[in-house]
């Protein structure tokens, strides 16, 4: 007998517990974000939950979706009952648990609902594309140091604050060129270094870049003056004159100078010019 009264005290407090499970489970139901106003607020008998275009999940356009809803909803436009009530149906997964989540009371319109959710899920979408942005820099093939240092610093200005530092540092590590010397150097002080230090060390192999290049150019440019370039020339010479008749044009011979200095060639031209007076001038 003890042990029938004992089973009927269980399952009366069995039963106690699920009516208490079930009511608190209404009680939650019950709740929403919205005021009693918009709760309570009566919808227009033609007013039918359209075919929307697109269940906002959270990784989509916040904005995209808010405009596909409103266009959806058009004619209702000014009611903010039917826009706030139906606006969870365009909702799922994680959206949908956020709207769970706010605050009891806290929309009493629409556009309160707008603010909310635009706040949330803009800052949300645009940390995956700016993060892609960040690591997605390369150095290009013929780019300069220079060049790659100054496109990372815009990147890092508009993500500032939105990142751990650690990121940049990586980021524009990942950017370079394996065999690059800045490579190197930042790839064993890599996890000591702050954001600052590295553009310091930025700008000193910016400036090693930029002399090396300059000592490239001025050893494979050729010499304006001097004797450092050999010059292969070809000139158009007139026939000697006793080889043709009186009365004959002159002919042109192609004749090929052998290869001489810029300075030699220049004095060969004066003493043509030389020669050429001192014919002239002969009787």
């Amino acid at each position: 007998m003890n042990e029938l009264r004992d089973m009927r005290a269980l399952i009366n407090n069995s039963r106690r517990g699920g009516k208490i499970q079930l009511a608190e489970a209404i009680e939650e139901a019950d709740k929403s974000p919205f005021t009693y106003e918009i709760m309570h607020a009566v919808i227009p008998e033609k007013c039918v939950l359209p075919t929307l275009a697109s269940i906002f999940s959270g990784s989509e356009s916040a904005v995209q979706h808010l405009k596909q809803y409103t266009l959806s909803l058009m004619q209702w436009g000014r009611n903010d009952a039917v826009l706030c009530r139906y606006f969870p149906a365009s909702l799922t997964g994680e959206a949908l648990s956020w709207f769970d989540g706010l605050p009891e009371n806290s929309i009493s319109a629409f556009k309160d609902l707008q603010r909310i959710f635009l706040t949330t899920y803009i800052s949300k979408n645009l940390l995956i594309p700016w993060i892609e942005t960040l690591f997605n820099l390369r150095r290009r093939p013929t780019e300069s140091l220079r060049g790659l240092v100054t496109r990372w610093r815009t990147v890092c200005s508009e993500l500032a604050g939105r990142f751990d530092e650690r990121n940049f540092i990586l980021a524009f590590m990942n950017a370079l060129i394996p065999t690059d010397l800045l490579y190197t150097y930042i790839f064993i002080i890599r996890n000591l270094i702050t954001v600052n230090e590295m553009r310091e060390y930025q700008e000193e192999y910016i400036v090693l870049e930029e002399k090396q290049r300059q000592v490239s150019e001025m050893t494979l440019a050729p010499a304006k003056e001097g004797n450092s370039r050999l010059l292969p020339s070809t000139v158009d010479a007139v026939e000697d004159e006793p080889r043709r008749g009186k009365g004959e044009p002159a002919v042109l011979v192609p004749m090929k100078l052998i290869a001489v200095s810029s300075g030699d060639q220049e004095w060969i031209y004066q003493q043509r010019y030389e020669e050429s007076k001192r014919r002239n001038h002969e009787p």
